[in-house]
């Protein structure tokens, strides 16, 4: 797997590089990390950072640059150049990466490379949140999702909410959760999917377990990170980026990676190997 960190050079970001560290051990991959200086900044600066990233990520296949210019221009260059499965970028509450007007057009809504947003990022990784969009036959979300959580020998909880209300031969019951096991055995396409999901997981001999939530999506991936002590969220990218469904939902992954605060893993489709 080749990895690209992306670091700004006026302020050192530990967490992308200790994310950075935490899955090139555990997968073998190949890291880039391009040190941006904006323009007017001061070239010194990126080579401070330069030196840092050098020293924390010692002994690990690395290679690290150093650019001036507009940051969206070189990174979107940088793609193109090489065939990166994952992005790592800094977004806590400070900087926040400016998301909406760089990550957002040029990362989240491109449907190839997967991103990880470090905010609040922790040592290690070993309990990992998989949000299900349960999209018709595409399981590439959950297989990667699993495959990335073996290699760091993480656990997953892979989670499904119903937005609105629940199906209405479930209407009425006060926790969904309690019939969990009812759910997947019927014939809808919700069950199918997520049966193959918890078999793709038991394949790859991972320890977990199945939710199932109703109601507005966003809500119920948020209070699921606050009643469990999560390390790390993975989702999908969500395309409802165009039209009327735009104005009314506005893009789901874009609102889940500025309101979870975790570091959230979104899953493109060149595969994390």
């Amino acid at each position: 797997m080749k990895i690209l960190i992306y670091m700004e050079s006026e302020c050192y970001h530990h967490p992308p590089v200790m994310m950075g560290k935490i899955i090139a051990e555990a997968t073998k991959a190949e890291l880039k990390v391009l040190v941006v200086v904006p323009k007017g900044g001061h070239l010194e600066n990126g080579e401070a950072v330069a030196d840092q990233v050098q020293e924390d990520l010692a002994g690990l296949s690395l290679q690290v640059m150093i650019k001036q210019g507009d940051p969206s221009k070189i990174i979107e260059e940088e793609l193109l150049l090489e065939g990166y499965q994952l992005v790592i970028i800094n977004a806590d509450r400070k900087s926040r990466f400016r998301k909406s007007v760089d990550v957002d057009p040029i990362l989240i809504k491109q449907s190839t490379i997967s991103i990880l947003l470090t905010q609040n990022a922790k040592p290690k990784i070993n309990n990992i949140l998989l949000c299900s969009g349960c999209k018709d036959d595409d399981f590439s979300l959950i297989t990667q999702g699993a495959g990335f959580a073996r290699d760091l020998g993480a656990s997953v909880t892979l989670l499904h909410v119903f937005p609105g209300s629940v199906p209405t031969m479930y209407t009425g019951l006060d926790q969904i959760d309690e019939t969990v096991e009812e759910i997947l055995q019927t014939d809808t396409t919700y069950a199918q999917h997520l049966r193959r999901g918890v078999k793709i997981l038991k394949d790859m001999e991972i320890t977990s377990e199945v939710k199932i939530r109703r109601g507005i999506p966003i809500e119920e991936i948020i209070r699921e990170t606050q009643l469990i002590n999560y390390d790390l969220v993975i989702i999908g990218s969500s395309k409802v980026n165009e039209g009327l469904k735009e104005m009314i939902m506005g893009n789901l992954t874009v609102k889940i990676i500025d309101k979870v605060e975790l570091p959230v893993m979104v899953i493109g489709t060149r595969v994390l190997a």
